[in-house]
């Protein structure tokens, strides 16, 4: 019986360890969302000051 319960006490750990590992996934794609989110704004704006430029005229 001891056995059984240290086998029950190591797959309540991993199952507790696999719900952690997924949440921190979900927190990390969110995370990269927001990241490639960010980097398409900076690309945007990118693209509109050098158009800018581009339209000025060189003094």
């Amino acid at each position: 019986m001891e056995a059984k319960k240290k086998i029950k006490r190591a797959l309540s750990s991993v199952e507790d360890a696999i719900t952690a590992l997924k949440r921190a996934r979900n927190y990390a794609d969110e995370a990269n969302s927001d990241i490639n989110r960010a980097l398409r704004e900076l690309d945007d704006a990118e693209t509109d000051l050098r158009k800018a430029l581009r339209e000025m005229p060189d003094e």
